[in-house]
Protein backbone atom coordinates (compact mmCIF):
# COMPACT_ATOMS: atom_id res chain seq x y z
CA UNK A 1 0.00 0.00 0.00
CA UNK A 2 1.17 3.51 -0.79
CA UNK A 3 -0.15 6.55 1.07
CA UNK A 4 0.40 10.27 0.69
CA UNK A 5 -0.88 13.02 2.97
CA UNK A 6 -3.09 12.52 6.00
CA UNK A 7 -6.25 10.56 6.80
CA UNK A 8 -8.93 10.26 5.69
CA UNK A 9 -7.39 8.82 2.53
CA UNK A 10 -9.13 8.78 -0.83
CA UNK A 11 -8.62 5.27 -2.23
CA UNK A 12 -7.26 5.61 -5.78
CA UNK A 13 -7.89 2.13 -7.15
CA UNK A 14 -10.61 -0.19 -8.38
CA UNK A 15 -11.43 -0.79 -4.69
CA UNK A 16 -12.18 2.91 -4.14
CA UNK A 17 -13.05 5.83 -6.38
CA UNK A 18 -12.72 4.19 -9.79
CA UNK A 19 -12.27 7.56 -11.48
CA UNK A 20 -8.79 7.51 -9.94
CA UNK A 21 -7.96 3.93 -10.95
CA UNK A 22 -5.56 3.43 -13.86
CA UNK A 23 -7.78 0.56 -15.04
CA UNK A 24 -10.84 2.81 -15.29
CA UNK A 25 -9.24 6.17 -16.15
CA UNK A 26 -9.63 6.38 -19.92
CA UNK A 27 -8.10 9.02 -22.14
CA UNK A 28 -10.22 10.47 -24.94
CA UNK A 29 -7.35 11.39 -27.22
CA UNK A 30 -6.12 7.78 -27.15
CA UNK A 31 -9.44 6.23 -28.21
CA UNK A 32 -10.61 5.91 -24.62
CA UNK A 33 -7.95 3.35 -23.73
CA UNK A 34 -7.19 3.10 -20.02
CA UNK A 35 -4.04 4.56 -18.52
CA UNK A 36 -3.11 1.06 -17.35
CA UNK A 37 -3.39 -0.42 -20.82
CA UNK A 38 -1.47 2.44 -22.45
CA UNK A 39 1.28 2.22 -19.83
CA UNK A 40 1.65 -1.58 -19.87
CA UNK A 41 1.47 -1.71 -23.68
CA UNK A 42 4.33 0.80 -23.92
CA UNK A 43 6.75 -1.35 -21.94
CA UNK A 44 9.57 -3.05 -23.84
CA UNK A 45 11.13 -6.30 -22.68
CA UNK A 46 13.80 -8.72 -23.78
CA UNK A 47 10.95 -11.15 -24.34
CA UNK A 48 7.54 -10.65 -25.94
CA UNK A 49 4.27 -11.01 -24.05
CA UNK A 50 1.11 -12.09 -25.84
CA UNK A 51 -1.06 -9.81 -23.71
CA UNK A 52 -0.39 -6.37 -22.21
CA UNK A 53 -1.70 -7.60 -18.84
CA UNK A 54 1.26 -9.99 -18.58
CA UNK A 55 3.60 -6.98 -18.43
CA UNK A 56 2.07 -5.78 -15.15
CA UNK A 57 4.56 -5.70 -12.29
CA UNK A 58 7.56 -6.36 -14.51
CA UNK A 59 10.37 -3.84 -15.03
CA UNK A 60 10.83 -2.86 -18.64
CA UNK A 61 14.09 -2.11 -20.43
CA UNK A 62 12.55 1.31 -21.20
CA UNK A 63 11.32 1.81 -17.62
CA UNK A 64 12.49 5.43 -17.34
CA UNK A 65 10.62 6.30 -20.53
CA UNK A 66 7.38 4.56 -19.54
CA UNK A 67 7.52 6.07 -16.04
CA UNK A 68 7.49 9.52 -17.66
CA UNK A 69 4.66 8.38 -19.92
CA UNK A 70 2.65 7.25 -16.88
CA UNK A 71 2.96 10.73 -15.38
CA UNK A 72 1.95 12.39 -18.64
CA UNK A 73 -1.06 10.09 -19.02
CA UNK A 74 -2.34 11.09 -15.59
CA UNK A 75 -1.77 14.77 -16.42
CA UNK A 76 -3.77 14.32 -19.63
CA UNK A 77 -6.57 12.46 -17.86
CA UNK A 78 -7.00 15.17 -15.22
CA UNK A 79 -6.90 17.86 -17.92
CA UNK A 80 -9.63 16.01 -19.82
CA UNK A 81 -11.67 15.68 -16.62
CA UNK A 82 -11.31 19.04 -14.84
CA UNK A 83 -14.19 18.25 -12.47
CA UNK A 84 -11.79 15.86 -10.69
CA UNK A 85 -9.44 18.70 -9.72
CA UNK A 86 -11.67 19.84 -6.84
CA UNK A 87 -11.83 16.31 -5.48
CA UNK A 88 -8.02 16.10 -5.47
CA UNK A 89 -7.60 19.56 -3.95
CA UNK A 90 -10.08 18.77 -1.17
CA UNK A 91 -8.49 15.41 -0.32
CA UNK A 92 -6.22 15.40 2.73
CA UNK A 93 -4.61 12.16 1.62
CA UNK A 94 -4.52 9.64 -1.22
CA UNK A 95 -3.74 5.94 -1.12
CA UNK A 96 -3.51 2.93 -3.40
CA UNK A 97 -3.95 -0.39 -1.62
CA UNK A 98 -2.26 -2.13 -4.57
CA UNK A 99 0.63 0.35 -4.76
CA UNK A 100 4.17 -0.95 -4.30
CA UNK A 101 7.36 0.97 -3.64
CA UNK A 102 9.52 1.24 -6.75
CA UNK A 103 6.57 0.90 -9.13
CA UNK A 104 4.44 3.53 -10.83
CA UNK A 105 1.51 4.35 -8.58
CA UNK A 106 -1.69 6.23 -9.34
CA UNK A 107 -1.87 7.65 -5.80
CA UNK A 108 1.66 9.05 -6.19
CA UNK A 109 0.87 10.66 -9.54
CA UNK A 110 -2.43 12.07 -8.32
CA UNK A 111 -0.74 13.43 -5.18
CA UNK A 112 1.82 15.17 -7.42
CA UNK A 113 -0.99 16.66 -9.50
CA UNK A 114 -2.88 17.68 -6.35
CA UNK A 115 0.17 19.48 -5.00
CA UNK A 116 0.67 21.28 -8.30
CA UNK A 117 -2.98 22.36 -8.24
CA UNK A 118 -2.68 23.46 -4.60
CA UNK A 119 0.41 25.54 -5.35
CA UNK A 120 -1.37 27.22 -8.25
CA UNK A 121 -4.48 27.87 -6.14
CA UNK A 122 -2.43 29.41 -3.33
CA UNK A 123 -0.64 31.94 -5.50
CA UNK A 124 -2.22 35.36 -5.53
CA UNK A 125 -2.47 37.39 -8.72
CA UNK A 126 0.62 39.44 -7.85
CA UNK A 127 2.72 36.28 -7.41
CA UNK A 128 1.45 34.87 -10.70
CA UNK A 129 2.29 38.08 -12.53
CA UNK A 130 5.86 38.00 -11.22
CA UNK A 131 6.35 34.31 -12.01
CA UNK A 132 4.81 34.44 -15.48
CA UNK A 133 6.18 37.76 -16.61
CA UNK A 134 9.44 37.76 -14.70
CA UNK A 135 8.85 41.44 -14.10
CA UNK A 136 6.60 43.74 -12.09
CA UNK A 137 5.10 45.02 -15.33
CA UNK A 138 2.39 42.51 -16.19
CA UNK A 139 1.58 44.35 -19.43
CA UNK A 140 4.71 42.77 -20.96
CA UNK A 141 3.26 39.28 -20.45
CA UNK A 142 0.96 37.74 -23.05
CA UNK A 143 -0.23 34.78 -20.95
CA UNK A 144 -3.65 34.97 -19.27
CA UNK A 145 -3.95 34.50 -15.53
CA UNK A 146 -5.35 31.13 -14.45
CA UNK A 147 -8.99 31.17 -13.35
Amino acid sequence: MIRHGNPPYLECSSKGDKRFSAFYAKIRKYNFLSIERLYQSSKKFDTTYSNWKLAKGKKAINQEEVTKLYSLLWDEYINENPELKDILINSSGLQDIFGQEGHCCQATELWRIRNQLMNTENLNNYDIKIIVAGTRNYNDCQLPLPK
